[in-house]
């Protein structure tokens, strides 16, 4: 074949026929990309719509595992909902054991019973463990009381999470023994004999930043491993709301920090799955707010939703008033005295410059920080 000698440099006419070439040329070029662009379109037209789809039946029979008022499941903003639902509903399928994880301070507001209803509705067979977790930041008595308060419907395990900096070898010590015992319903105990979190000395989980309880948790997993029948592998979810310590539950029990942890909402993503050893694995789930709109200023305050994410900032401070002496919050904020939530906040806008335009206080703005040094613990 042999090459165009393209147009002879004599040619009549030759630099008009030359532009009449790059202009079909690019003509061509156009159509083809926009023929690309529409493909492409349609591509994730049709993509859109199967998701959707897929979504929109999922969700339609999600609730039924629920009663009629219980509340809606909402995830973190940093995710949808969709996401969301594939991720708890794919743990809770894999898991042979679920755990669920509640912060000691205030283990009520962080237990769902509606999860748990639709934990035993997948497959009554399923294992629900709870674990009290923090519970250095508790007295002895009121920890001892949550164990004995949830062991008569469930297994309850004391537990506080290694807040070890290093990368591995994170430590472990056994929990002491106290004249308490704890155990399983129906007579089971957790981890032989099932110490009680608080038997010791009111210093004995705040002295160490090494992990407390693990002895006990292992136990009653291996124990699981055995009563299941011929297996002698399981697979153990972890979950729970936002910053209850579930990714340092397992940091904890691996002895690694294989899964990443902060102190602020959404940092788990997606399930991470942690291979523990050759009879246990856990999966890591991310944090999940279960609360209807009701609740939000109650979630706020156990820092389960991002302070800026917050349409109402003003009601959880209100909460907080109600907690927290007056006198206190004056000596914190510089501000004299107040008696009306409104007012304590346009003193904290006035205190730390946050005005709108024109010079009027942004008491939205000061409810975020108020928040904020709440969650960061500036506020006793």
């Amino acid at each position: 074949i042999k090459k165009d000698p393209g147009l002879p440099a004599q040619w009549p006419y030759k630099d008009e026929l030359v532009k009449e070439f790059q202009f079909l040329r690019a003509k061509a070029l156009a159509e083809e990309k926009q023929k690309k662009d529409e493909r492409r379109l349609s591509r994730q037209t049709r993509k859109r719509a199967r998701l959707t789809q897929e979504f929109t039946s999922d969700a339609g029979a999600f609730p039924t595992s629920f009663p009629p008022d219980s509340p809606t499941i909402t995830a973190l903003a940093d995710n949808s909902r969709k996401a969301f639902y594939k991720e708890f509903r794919r743990v809770v399928e894999l898991s042979d054991v679920i755990i669920q994880v509640l912060d000691a301070r205030d283990p009520l507001a962080c237990r769902c019973p509606d999860v748990e209803r639709y934990i035993r509705s997948t497959n009554p067979n399923k294992k629900i463990i709870l674990l009290l977790n923090k519970m250095d930041l508790v007295p002895r008595e009121v920890g001892e009381r949550w164990l004995k308060y949830f062991r008569e419907e469930l297994p309850a395990v004391a537990f506080k999470c290694s807040t070890q900096q290093q990368a591995g070898g994170l430590g472990q010590r056994r929990m002491p023994r106290g004249a308490g015992k704890g155990g399983a319903p129906g007579g089971g105990s957790l981890g032989g004999g099932g110490s009680v979190a608080g038997s010791a000395d009111d210093n004995s989980f705040g002295a160490s930043a090494t992990c407390l309880g693990a002895d006990t948790l292992l136990q009653l997993l291996k124990n699981y491993t055995r009563n299941l029948g011929i297996k002698t592998a399981i697979t153990v979810g972890v979950v729970g709301l936002p910053n209850v310590g579930k990714s340092s539950l397992i940091n904890s029990l691996k002895r690694q920090r294989v899964a990443q942890v902060g102190n602020t909402p959404g940092v788990t993503k997606s399930v991470q799955e942690v291979v523990l050893d050759k009879h246990i694995k856990l999966l890591d789930s991310p944090g999940v707010v279960f609360a209807d709109a009701e609740s939000d200023a109650a979630a706020a305050l156990r820092n389960a939703i991002k302070v800026e994410r917050l349409s109402d900032p003003i009601s959880p401070v209100s909460e907080i008033l109600k907690r927290v002496p007056a006198k206190q919050l004056m000596v914190l904020y510089k501000i004299s005295s107040f008696s009306a939530p409104e007012e304590f906040l346009q003193l904290v806008s006035l205190a730390r410059g946050k005005l709108r335009r024109g010079g009027t206080p942004d008491a939205a703005a000061a409810a975020r920080i108020v928040l904020q040094d709440w969650n960061d613990g500036r506020i006793p």
